[in-house]
């Protein structure tokens, strides 16, 4: 059952500092928990399963979650980010909620500050209330909530900010906000009328020109080696939301889907663990060091794996290994992480790994190895290959024509695919390409291009004809195949 393994982790553990099990609902209760491990080092705790570890489960766990969430974003201030979900486990529903350590402490509950001493929840002290403050004041030196020089409002993307503001509203629902830049005090991204870094990173129309190591760059190498050669090479160069958009929207192209028809149904099914690779992307997005001019977030996609190299060590404390188990979730950009959060790229607090490894395997793919060197966090995907592997011709071909043309070639060849072979798949793809880059051919220059049969390619011909996507112009001795009026507006 889907994330029920998150469950089975947690039971084999001890409750402490991050961890606590409660066999009833009760709100209070669970409300001063929660305070706690904001205040202290974020945690899980599981609804449903009595001190002993037993599952008693909830009856109504929807209705009960729902209620849960709603009290504690509305009772426990300043807001944070609380992940309530429901799990099923073992023929009973259980209820996960978890958090991040809060960066804007000391938090409260009815006026109450908790803090979190090894497996129990205590009211704070006057020295630790001192400690919360201290670090309060720390974040906001922190690298985030640094002005942008020069910046102003109109350097922003409000249509983005509009979409946050929304999902926040969902999120928060007593929430009052006059406008943009009231929202942006709310949520601390605009400190002193200062417009700050993490907020140009998340939102600013052109966020390179104040912080250019922002951009990330996605290559797509032809064989197993990175090199001179590549296949494509693209920087992406927008806000946080805008390059999300756009890289995922590429690598559904870059990756290709697996196409199989059943009587009148078509399936589309990605080549890929698209969950894996989206919590890879997104935890290389939140937790880069952007503080550095050297910065980079680099994704290479060769013919054998994908890899995910990011400026910036591991949090103090977490080490590789503890990346394959249930460990801290200690953020480097809280600021950007909760605005993902809120815009629901973040679904569930802390498992973001776990759930990578889960999911690779689930898509029988091998789970991904992280390594770090110096000041760089590597992630690989084995198998995790682009779709790109025809040598030699098809190589030939697709020079000097972008990744996007390919891309909508693919995708319209496929809509005639049927019961055809792959191999005739390929060449109707690939003689729709040459017409495209030679802007005519004739049936001669196709069978001397592929090595087949006058017959073949006029059957090939016939195909992409009958379907709208080339035509023959011309006299009969004279004419060339060329691309239809319509298949030619497509592909512009």
């Amino acid at each position: 059952m889907e994330n029920s393994f998150i469950i089975e982790n947690l039971l084999q553990q001890k409750e402490g500092v991050r961890l606590e099990f409660k066999a009833q609902p009760n709100i209070d209760a669970i409300a001063k928990s929660i305070t706690s491990f904001i205040n202290t080092q974020g945690g899980d705790l599981v609804v449903g399963i009595d001190d002993n570890k037993k599952v008693v489960g909830i009856e109504n766990a929807q209705q009960q979650a729902f209620s849960i969430q709603s009290a504690l974003v509305d009772l426990i201030k300043p807001t944070a980010p609380i992940s309530v979900q429901v799990v099923h486990y073992k023929k009973n529903d259980v209820i996960l909620i978890s958090v991040w350590e809060g960066a804007k402490k000391p938090y409260q509950y009815k006026g109450v500050i908790y803090n979190r001493i090894g497996q129990v929840t205590k009211t704070t002290s006057p020295e630790k209330l001192t400690n919360l403050i201290s670090q309060r004041k720390q974040a906001d030196f922190h690298w985030e909530r640094m002005p942008v020089l020069g910046a102003e409002l109109i350097d922003l993307d409000t249509v983005e900010i509009d979409k946050t503001i929304k999902l926040f509203k969902e999120y928060k629902k007593e929430a009052k906000i006059e406008d943009v830049e009231d929202f942006l005090i709310q949520v601390g991204l605009l400190q002193n009328g200062n417009i700050t870094n993490a907020c140009m990173v998340l939102f600013g129309k052109n966020p390179i020109r104040f912080i250019p190591q922002s951009r990330i760059r996605l290559t797509l190498y032809p064989s197993k080696t990175s090199g001179n050669k590549f296949i494509d090479d693209k920087m992406f160069e927008g806000n946080v939301f805008k390059n999300i958009a756009a890289i995922f929207e590429y690598l559904d192209i870059v990756y290709g889907k697996n196409l199989t028809v059943n009587g009148l149904l078509r399936t589309d099914k990605p080549n890929y663990p698209v969950l894996a690779l989206r919590e890879g992307i997104l935890n290389a997005i939140v937790h880069r060091d952007y503080n550095s001019v050297k910065g980079f977030l680099q994704i290479s996609i060769y013919s054998d794996r994908t890899e995910i190299s990011n400026y910036g060590t591991l949090p103090d404390g977490i080490t590789v290994a503890d990346l394959k188990v249930e460990h801290n979730s200690i953020l480097r950009n809280p600021d950007i992480a909760q605005m993902c959060f809120y815009r629901k790229y973040i679904e569930m607090l802390g498992t973001g790994t776990q759930r990578m490894i889960r999911d690779c395997k689930e898509n029988r793919f091998k789970a991904p190895i992280w390594k770090q060197n110096e000041n760089t966090t590597m992630v690989t995907f084995p198998e995790v290959a682009h779709n790109r592997k025809s040598a030699g011709k098809t190589e030939g071909i697709a020079e000097g024509i972008s990744i996007p043309i390919i891309a909508k070639v693919e995708r319209i060849t496929e809509e005639i695919a049927g019961e055809i072979t792959e191999s005739v798949g390929q060449r109707l793809k690939e003689i729709v390409l040459l017409i495209f880059k030679t802007s005519g051919l004739k049936v001669a220059d196709l069978m001397a291009h592929f090595e087949v049969s006058e017959r073949t390619i006029k059957d090939n011909l016939k195909t992409l004809t009958d379907a709208g996507f080339i035509e023959y112009k011309g006299s009969k001795k004279t004419g060339r195949y060329q691309l239809s009026k319509t298949l030619h507006d497509k592909l512009h």
